[in-house]
C-alpha cells in the first residue's frame, strides 16, 4: 500500500485552517483564529469608523493577534536546531495539542461569542496557528498554501497558458485552494450545532496530518 506523501499531509492542514476559522470566525464572536489579515483589517475597519462591527472589540482582535505572535514565536525557538523531522514532530505535536485542548474545552464550556471560555479558546487555537504558519515557512511547500489563498490564486490565474504562462503547479494550487474553500464551508455548516464540532473535525484531520508530516520525507524543490 502506498503511504501517503508530504503533500497531502499539507493539504489536510488547508482543511484544518477552514474549518478552524469558520468556528471562530462564525461561533467564537467574529474573529480569526489563523488569517491574520482578517484580524488586522478589522481592526482597522473598527478603529477607522469608530463603530463596533459585528460582535467582536478590539480587544479581541488584539488578543487574537499576541495569541498568534506568542505561537510563531514558538515556532521560531523551535526551528533553531538542525534535526527538520524532529522540529515537525514536535511542533504539530503541540500545534495539535493546543487545538485538541480548545475542542475539549469548546464542548465543556459550550463555548459562544461571548465569555471566557470563548476568549480561552480562540486564545488557544490562535496560539495553534501562529506555531502551524511559523512551521510552514521552513517545512511548506511552494505553491501549496494553507492560508495565503491570495498570493495562491494570482499565480494560479496569472501564469495560465492563455497569457502565456506555464501553469506551473498548477494542480496543487488549485488543490490547496479548493481543499480551505471546502473545510470552510463544512466548518460554517458544523457551527450549526456548536463551535466544538467543526474543531472536532479539526483535530481528526490535523492528527492524519502530522502522521504523514512527521514521517514522510519532505520533498526537493525542483523549482
Amino acid at each position: 500500500m502506498r503511504r501517503p506523501s508530504y503533500l497531502s499531509g499539507l493539504l489536510l492542514i488547508a482543511a484544518v485552517c477552514g474549518l478552524v476559522d469558520a468556528a471562530c470566525f462564525l461561533a467564537l464572536g467574529g474573529v480569526f483564529a489563523e488569517i491574520m489579515t482578517g484580524n488586522i483589517l478589522l481592526l482597522a475597519f473598527r478603529i477607522g469608523t469608530g463603530e463596533q462591527i459585528g460582535d467582536a472589540t478590539p480587544l479581541r482582535y488584539l488578543a487574537a493577534i499576541l495569541a498568534f505572535a506568542i505561537g510563531a514565536l514558538l515556532s521560531g525557538l523551535l526551528m533553531r536546531g538542525s534535526d527538520k523531522k524532529l522540529e515537525r514532530k514536535i511542533g504539530f505535536s503541540a500545534e495539535l495539542a493546543l487545538v485538541v485542548i480548545a475542542t475539549v474545552l469548546a464542548f465543556a464550556t459550550d463555548a459562544g461569542s461571548v465569555g471566557m471560555s470563548r476568549d480561552v479558546v480562540v486564545s488557544l487555537l490562535a496560539c495553534a496557528m501562529g506555531i502551524q504558519n511559523g512551521l510552514m515557512r521552513r517545512h511548506g511547500i511552494a505553491d501549496v498554501a494553507t492560508n495565503m489563498m491570495t498570493v495562491t490564486f494570482t499565480g494560479l490565474i496569472s501564469e495560465l497558458k492563455v497569457v502565456g504562462g506555464d501553469n506551473y503547479h498548477w494542480l496543487r494550487r488549485s488543490g490547496s485552494i479548493v481543499i480551505f474553500f471546502g473545510g470552510a464551508i463544512l466548518g460554517a455548516f458544523l457551527t450549526r450545532f456548536g463551535a466544538g464540532w467543526p474543531l472536532l473535525v479539526a483535530c481528526v484531520l490535523l492528527a492524519g496530518a502530522l502522521a504523514i508530516l512527521a514521517t514522510s520525507p519532505r520533498p526537493v524543490e525542483t523549482g
